[in-house]
C-alpha cells in the first residue's frame, strides 16, 4: 500500500501511528527523501505500508526526482492520496489534489489504474463543516474519502479497514522463486534475494556493514557503496536485473539501487 501526496500531507505521520515504523518526520516539505516502510496488522491480516517521497507539480517529467518516486509508485498496489484540509501554504486542497492525480496519470496508464482512495488529513486542525466541505468536494472524484487525524487517531480504523477490503479483492500475487548465490565460505556468505518489489541482501556480514553505516552522512553511504563494489555485491544486483532506482532491501533500511558514484 503506498501513500502519495504533496510534501508534508502527513504521509510520515500517518504511518508512524499505524504501523512501528518511525520515519524522519519534520512541519516542513521533503522530509522524506525514500520510502519508509511499516507493517499494520487489521483484525486477522497484515499488510505493508510505504510513506513515499512527496510529489510535486512535474514529477512525471522528472521535476524533483520525480521518476525515481513514481517508480516506487509502481510497485505498490493499492494507493492511499492524502490531501492536507489546510496547507501550511494556504493552498487549495481540491487543486492540490489535482496536482497529484494528474501526475499519476501523465507518469503512466498502469499507475493511474491502481485503486485508490483519499485521506483528507490533520482535521484536527479545523472545524467539522470545513471538514465535510473538502470531503465532499474531494468525492466528486469518485474516490471514497476517509477524513483522518494521526494525532487524535480519528478516522483511521475506518480507513484501515477499507484497506484491508482492497487488497483481499485483488488477485494474490504470484510467489517469485529466490536467487542463491553459488556456495562461499561461511565468514563471506552473503545472498542476493529477489523479492516483489526489488532485491533484498541478507547475510551476517552485509547487514554487519549496513548496521554501522551512517545513513546520514553522504560520505559513509558513499563508503558502503565502495564496499559492496568491491565485494561483488553491485555485479551482481546488475546481473539479476537491478535498474536505476530499483529498491535494495536490507536489514530496515530500503535504498535506491545506484549503479555507480
Amino acid at each position: 500500500v503506498g501513500l502519495v501526496g504533496l510534501p508534508n500531507a502527513g504521509k510520515s505521520t500517518l504511518i508512524a501511528a499505524i504501523s512501528a515504523a518511525k520515519p524522519k518526520i519534520g512541519n516542513y516539505p521533503f522530509t522524506t527523501i525514500e520510502p519508509n516502510l511499516g507493517v499494520v496488522s487489521v483484525r486477522d491480516t497484515s499488510f505493508v505500508v510505504a510513506d513515499m517521497p512527496g510529489l510535486i507539480e512535474g514529477a512525471s517529467e522528472g521535476v524533483g526526482l520525480g521518476h525515481q518516486f513514481l517508480r516506487h509508485i509502481e510497485r505498490t498496489r493499492v494507493l492511499v492520496h492524502l490531501v492536507e484540509v489546510m496547507p501550511m501554504d494556504q493552498s487549495d486542497p481540491e487543486e492540490n489534489f489535482r496536482i497529484v492525480e494528474e501526475e499519476l496519470t501523465r507518469y503512466s496508464p498502469e499507475v493511474a489504474a491502481k485503486p485508490r482512495i483519499v485521506a483528507l488529513t490533520k482535521v484536527e486542525l479545523v472545524d467539522e463543516e470545513t471538514t465535510q466541505l473538502y470531503a465532499e468536494a474531494l468525492a466528486q472524484s469518485g474516490m471514497r474519502v476517509f477524513p483522518i487525524s494521526a494525532v487524535t487517531g480519528q478516522g483511521i480504523p475506518p480507513l484501515l479497514d477499507h484497506v484491508a477490503g482492497m487488497l483481499a479483492e485483488l488477485e494474490p500475487i504470484e510467489s517469485v522463486p529466490v536467487v542463491q548465490l553459488a556456495p562461499a565460505t561461511p565468514a563471506d556468505l552473503w545472498n542476493v534475494l529477489v523479492v516483489p518489489d526489488g532485491f533484498e541482501l541478507v547475510g551476517k556480514r552485509l547487514e554487519r556493514m549496513v548496521a554501522m553505516t551512517n545513513m546520514e552522512s553522504e560520505e559513509a553511504v558513499m563508503y558502503l557503496h565502495r564496499r559492496l563494489t568491491r565485494m561483488g555485491v553491485i555485479e551482481r544486483l546488475r546481473e539479476l536485473g537491478a535498474e536505476e532506482g530499483d529498491n535494495v532491501y536490507c536489514l530496515q533500511h530500503v535504498f535506491s539501487f545506484v549503479d555507480d558514484l
